[in-house]
């Protein structure tokens, strides 16, 4: 009895002792509850109208593109009655790299596929298992799809939206500029692939734009833990905010161009409304059209609120979005 125990002790520690490495020293448990936080959705709703807008589109649900990445799929969503080419709209969604998956997105697709558009709302391989710039190399991927099936699905490639939230913003962002600055292309070692002229503009949702901001200490331990090991599963660098990945990846110091024309909106709390803001008063002064969209602290909205289209801010916000694309589609 006594060597039973004496073994299951020593079967004990060891399991802890594994348990303590892991935890220590590899990003993977933190992404992994991260990413079981995002598994459950986000805080979409549909909007009073909804039944109306899935009565007025089709959707073609995971279809393939050719990546050699996994988690290469998209949703197809178009209006039903389709008058000539439609505008595409190509949505990344966020999750802190780690997590987070189309269907979040689905609710605000279909609304704006019902106004006229392709939206592209797209699935790509997640943090730790892929990492940077694996969600850069499969937007690349995905539009050497596109243009593929642009006459078979009526798409308009000439006529491009980027979109995305959270990490999602970030990382269409990010490939914009590979698109635009052939040096930063170069410097990252990435392919333009999209020609500049048919980049109509992108929609930015609660966005980080600087990744070094990021790595700066939150004041809480658990907070300052969790985004550590969030940074360290997407760059592979358990010292990344120090890091020459982050430094090239950080939108607040490499885009020094004019982009084609930007809309921005945060939350009032828990998001990245200052990075936005800063980022916003860049790009004006270099020279792009920027559409901001902020709200006073006392709605308290929370990262994503643009989502639950039953607050009077998100559609404040989605009339402002569609307004956005109406004026830059041509």
């Amino acid at each position: 009895m006594k060597d039973i125990l004496k073994n299951t002790g020593i079967v004990l520690f060891f399991c802890l002792v594994f348990t303590l490495f892991i935890v220590s020293f590899t990003p993977y448990p933190a992404s992994y509850l991260v990413h079981q936080l995002f598994s459950n959705g986000g805080p979409a709703k549909p909007p009073s109208d909804y039944k109306a807008v899935k009565s007025a589109i089709t959707i073609e649900k995971d279809l393939t593109y050719d990546s050699l990445l996994p988690n290469n799929h998209y949703d197809l969503i178009r209006p039903k009655e389709i008058k000539g080419k439609l505008p595409v709209i190509l949505w990344v969604h966020g999750g802190a790299f780690v997590g987070g998956q189309k269907e979040d997105v689905s609710i605000y697709a279909n609304t704006l596929a019902a106004e006229g558009y392709a939206v592209v709302n797209m699935e790509y391989a997640l943090a730790p298992g892929s990492k940077y710039p694996g969600p850069l190399i499969q937007m690349s991927d995905l539009y050497q799809e596109l243009k593929k099936q642009e006459d078979r699905y009526d798409l308009d490639m000439s006529s491009l939206f980027l979109a995305g939230d959270s990490a999602g913003g970030q990382v269409v962002t990010q490939f914009e500029l590979v698109q635009l600055d052939k040096e930063y292309s170069k410097m990252i070692g990435l392919p333009q692939d999209v020609k500049p002229e048919t980049i109509k503009g992108s929609l930015l949702f609660c966005t980080p734009f600087s990744l070094k901001e990021m790595g700066q200490s939150t004041g809480s331990k658990f907070v300052d833990y969790f985004i550590k090991n969030i940074g360290w599963a997407y760059t592979g660098e358990a010292n990344w905010s120090v890091s020459e990945l982050v430094k090239e990846a950080d939108l607040q110091e490499q885009v020094n161009t004019d982009l084609p024309p930007v809309f921005i909106t945060d939350a009032t709390a828990n998001s990245f409304t200052e990075q936005g803001q800063a980022f916003g008063k860049k790009m004006k002064k270099l020279g792009t059209e920027v559409t901001e969209v902020y709200y006073d602290k006392k709605e308290n909205l929370q990262h994503e609120y643009q989502f639950d289209l039953t607050l009077p801010a998100s559609k404040q916000t989605l009339d402002a979005v569609k307004e956005f694309l109406s004026q830059n589609k041509d």
